[in-house]
């Protein structure tokens, strides 16, 4: 279920759709859509809204000069679970390509030796870049923001990054004149389009923690509309009337709410498993929707900004298993 949506517009994800299924969407010639996920703790299912998230971006655009969908994935290997979701691991990951940043800066054919890939649905794989191939001595994970994933951006026609659990934290940090967050350093980059994704569990504890969040955002200056909240309910939790009411209260305020009911289905083998009957599914459209059309609402900045890689080499992976 989601709310934020205006009466009257369109819906530029589902337009178009028949029995057949949603027509994709073309991103062609458009600046690339950047969506953090985050969330003020851990263990709300995360990378796992972010899975599903990529997955649905990958089935449901397209880009003819070949632009493809990711996951930048922060956290470091003993931290992450992306290194045992992927279907090929790269043989460079991450840590490999933050080495190259340090020494002489990454570019985008770095990012293409880095990817590993995730078959979902029928488009082709979603490109993982995760902590993948001979560990590197120092790499504690990859800076969230856009400075590590600029060399990404040429390549990608929409970026899932599968931020971490400090987000609350961040937001604290810059209402006391410190560093960015996340939100505020992606949704300030030129040339991308942008929205941010928090994800909570209905817990009442976590719902306050997010509507806490949500109000140092505004302090910081960003807009709450910004933000779509995913409700994800990851053990099958009933809902108490303190849940409801701390929901009403985010829905007047943020761009929208998307509730993930829970379905062990999606997490067969200990990893998100959908098939494109799957990624149809309501509230997996309601959450793209939203994404689309809150980030394309967002601050525009002139294009051009990101040099372009027409008929950049994709990685050599073997065929879908």
């Amino acid at each position: 279920m989601a709310t934020g949506a205006r009466a009257g517009e369109s819906n530029p994800v589902t337009e178009g759709s028949g029995s057949a299924g949603p027509v994709p969407m073309s991103l062609d010639g458009r600046d690339p859509l950047v969506v953090p996920v985050l969330s003020g703790a851990g263990g709300v299912g995360r990378s796992t809204v972010a899975a599903i998230l990529a997955a649905a971006l990958n089935h449901r655009t397209a880009d003819h000069s070949g632009r493809v969908v990711a996951v930048c994935d922060v956290s470091p290997r003993s931290a992450s679970p992306w290194p045992h979701w992927v279907d090929h691991a790269a043989v460079r990951g991450t840590g490999w390509l933050a080495a190259c940043t340090a020494s002489r800066g990454a570019s985008a054919r770095d990012v293409r030796q880095a990817a590993s890939a995730m078959y979902v649905g029928e488009r082709g794989p979603v490109w993982v870049l995760s902590d993948t191939g001979e560990p590197q001595p120092g790499f504690g994970g990859a800076d969230p923001g856009p400075q590590f994933w600029a060399p990404a951006l040429p390549c990608v026609r929409a970026a899932v990054i599968d931020a971490d659990a400090m987000e609350g934290f961040r937001l604290v940090r810059q209402r006391a004149g410190g560093e960015l967050s996340v939100a505020a350093a992606w949704l300030r980059t030129p040339a991308v389009r942008a929205a941010a994704v928090w994800v909570t569990d209905p817990k009442p504890g976590a719902l306050a923690r997010t509507l806490e969040a949500i109000t140092l955002a505004e302090e910081c200056g960003l807009s709450a509309r910004r933000f779509i909240v995913v409700i994800n309910d990851c053990s099958g939790q009933d809902w108490t009337p303190r849940s409801r009411s701390r929901r009403t209260l985010l829905a007047d305020r943020v761009g929208a709410i998307v509730e993930m009911g829970h379905k062990s289905a999606r997490r067969r083998e200990c990893r998100p498993r959908l098939t494109a009957r799957q990624l149809n599914a309501p509230e997996i459209t309601d959450l793209v929707t939203a994404v689309v059309t809150v980030a394309s609402q967002g601050r525009r900045l002139p294009s051009g900004r990101l040099a372009a890689a027409p008929g950049f080499e994709r990685p050599l992976w073997p065929r879908q298993p």
